[in-house]
């Protein structure tokens, strides 16, 4: 079943409409659906269509497959071989002049260098320049899962600068795509489940939408060595190599020590903390976050995950193994997650979907105001010595709107109106508008005359 994509399928059959020769660059995090995006695109495509997805195997073996899929796909006599990659793609650019083909050359990353020497973008990046004008009919589209890589490829003084039309970063769905997944669900078990197990397609897809969300964290998290947990592994064992103290970071960044100096403290200075954590978010796992208002104060930033499946994993999983093997699913669950996820995980995943349900809204101009920034808002309140956060803050050209996000099992009342309104009053912010999310929504004394904003999980699925 192909979910969701419809600005990306559009963009992706406008780059193989026409007769021109036009190069793509398509990357994204491994699972994210790239894959299936190009064969979605592809499907009723009047080209021939070769698709070749290389293997992390030998180089040698990559060559065999890619000259077996070149002869099946074009039918080219069976006694043609070719001794490198540049003779393989060179077979395909001339080919290309007389008839549509459209070459899909999947996880480019694996075709590095040969065993002869030879660089496989440089290869590449020849066989375009000799042959980019007389290949007229061809579309090649380069696609890859490792986002560090793939951006650096194209970077001045690399082979393949310059020879690509077009660029498309796909990325995972946000929590109303990932809903797609599940049509039958509540909002609130969509929203756990976005919150639970992130908006990979992949991973969504290991989900039975037939059972509560409850009962997929037990099957797919609490046992021991289930798919999710090998697909966890292997994402994160890739990269090991690349950044050290990699599991210590992401573990900490998961229990709550989200700051530099929070991370300083536990692993000392000779950890070469700022370059893990640049590589991390280079890499798309995790992200870099500062109060709007606060931009360049570097003792307020702090960073979190960009993948709820791993911020679930690195919280309640990663260091559990034990435990799974001794316990059980049931015992695991109740004993490690269960009162934590309510208490504190889920409020906290609320106020950052709540953002994600802002910034959908705001792209489709269905605020009343648009704004340009939205995160979260420092306060250094002198006269009483504290420093207060608001968590979810927009600015537009009018100024700034705080939302008070509440997870909570029952309607918001009106003392929570009143403490939001004395805390904001009290801090001398300029905030010139309040918002107000919950969960259950709000009891009839929460109204009463003002101009907020008022939304509720039910409304996040109604966005559209």
């Amino acid at each position: 079943m192909f979910v969701g994509r419809t600005k990306e399928l559009e963009q992706l059959k406008r780059f193989l409409s026409g007769d021109d020769f036009q190069t793509l660059l398509l990357y994204g995090r491994r699972r994210v659906g790239k894959s299936e995006l190009i064969k979605e695109a592809l499907k009723d495509s009047d080209a021939a269509v070769l698709y070749f997805e290389a293997r992390e195997v030998s180089p040698v073996l990559n060559l065999q497959s890619l000259e077996k899929k070149i002869k099946e796909t074009l039918s080219l006599p069976s006694f043609v071989h070719f001794a490198s990659l540049e003779e393989a793609f060179e077979a395909i650019f001339v080919e290309a002049k007389k008839r549509k083909i459209v070459f899909a050359l999947d996880e480019f990353t694996y075709l590095p260098i040969l065993t002869n020497g030879e660089n496989a973008d440089a290869s590449l990046a020849r066989v375009i320049d000799e042959y980019k004008g007389d290949s007229c009919h061809l579309k090649l589209i380069v696609s890859g899962s490792y986002v560090d890589v793939m951006t650096k490829m194209i970077e001045k003084n690399r082979p393949l600068h310059g020879r690509f039309t077009s660029t498309l970063l796909l990325k995972e769905f946000d929590y109303y795509e990932a809903s797609l997944f599940f049509p039958e669900y509540s909002a609130e078990e969509k929203f756990k489940a976005y919150s639970c197990f992130s908006g990979l397609p992949y991973v969504l897809s290991l989900m039975n939408p037939h059972q509560s969300v409850e009962d997929n964290i037990k099957e797919l998290y609490c046992k021991p060595d289930t798919i999710l947990d090998l697909f966890v592994h292997e994402t994160i064992s890739a990269e090991m190599n690349k950044v050290e103290h990699l599991n210590t970071i992401l573990s900490l960044i998961a229990s709550g020590k989200t700051k530099h100096i929070d991370l300083l403290s536990v692993l000392g200075k000779e950890a070469r903390i700022e370059y893990a954590l640049d590589k991390l978010v280079n890499m798309d796992i995790i992200q870099k976050n500062y109060p709007i208002n606060e931009k360049t104060n570097k003792k307020l930033t702090f960073y979190s995950f960009k993948d709820p499946l791993l911020a679930f994993f690195y919280r309640y999983i990663f260091s559990a193994d034990t435990y799974r093997e001794v316990q059980g699913e049931e015992v695991f669950f109740r004993e490690n997650i269960q009162e934590d996820l309510a208490k504190y995980y889920l409020p906290k995943m609320f106020e950052e979907v709540a953002k994600e349900f802002l910034i959908r809204k705001n792209k489709r101009g269905t605020n009343d105001i648009p704004f340009s920034e939205i995160g979260t808002y420092f306060y250094n309140d002198r006269y009483n010595r504290k420093n207060l956060q608001f968590d979810v803050v927009t600015k537009d050209k009018n100024g700034y709107i705080s939302y008070e996000c509440k997870y909570m099992n029952k309607p918001l009342d009106r003392s929570i109106l009143k403490e939001e309104q004395q805390q904001t009053a009290a801090s001398s912010l300029p905030f010139y508008r309040l918002g107000f999310i919950a969960k259950e929504g709000f009891s009839e004394d929460f109204y009463e005359k003002g101009n907020y904003i008022l939304y509720t999980l039910e409304d996040f699925y109604h966005v559209g």
